[in-house]
């Protein structure tokens, strides 16, 4: 066997030659051509950071504009309701007056007018009726009291006497009518129950 020592360097020289692997070409510029995987050009890549955020700014400032509109079209709106109940409300009370103011002329006539006791009479039960009237256009009505069973929910007892005749407490007597407005309590009976003997 040679001994390596002794090979002249020329040879030892071309042999790491040829031992040595090819180089390859950069995929990005091999046959003259850039790779498909190789970097696109800046225009291909999208739009920059500056310019997204640049649209970023404009479509909140778009955004904001909206707002502003659909805030202001909304206080308009609330305007216009608030005047419109305003003027319901306004009319409503107009219309309430009107009707007591007829009753009052009715009183006045009655003070004025020289006529007996039963006249007298005949014309307070004939404004009564218009005042009651009055009141049942804008939903109150008297609660009917006497001979019912005593209810807490419409009577108040302000009085109590014992009764054989009843079975239940029972209203017997009404010292202050009471009134529902639309079905709602708006102040109760007064009223004398009569309770059931015990024995």
């Amino acid at each position: 066997m040679t001994d390596e020592r002794n090979r002249p360097e020329e040879e030892q020289h071309n042999e790491a030659l040829r031992e040595e692997p090819t180089q390859k070409t950069p995929p990005e510029v091999e046959g003259g051509k850039q790779s498909p995987d190789a970097p696109s050009s800046p225009e291909e890549q999208g739009p920059s950071v500056a310019e997204r955020l640049s649209q970023a700014e404009a479509k909140a400032n778009e955004n904001w504009d909206l707002y502003l509109r659909a805030r202001a079209d909304f206080e308009n709106y609330q305007r216009r309701t608030e005047r419109h109940l305003a003027a319901s409300i306004r009319a409503g009370k107009k219309d309430l007056i009107l009707r007591i103011l007829a009753v009052v002329d009715d009183f006045e006539r009655a003070i004025a007018a020289q006529a007996d006791r039963a006249a007298l009479v005949e014309g307070i039960q004939i404004t009564l009726r218009k005042l009651m009237a009055a009141l049942a256009a804008e939903g109150v009505e008297p609660i009917e009291a006497v001979g019912k069973p005593f209810d807490p929910c419409l009577h108040e007892a302000v009085a109590a006497c014992d009764d054989p005749a009843v079975t239940v407490e029972t209203v017997v007597d009404e010292l202050l009518r009471g009134y529902t407005y639309e079905g709602e309590l708006l102040r109760p009976t007064l009223a004398r129950v009569a309770r059931p003997n015990k024995d």
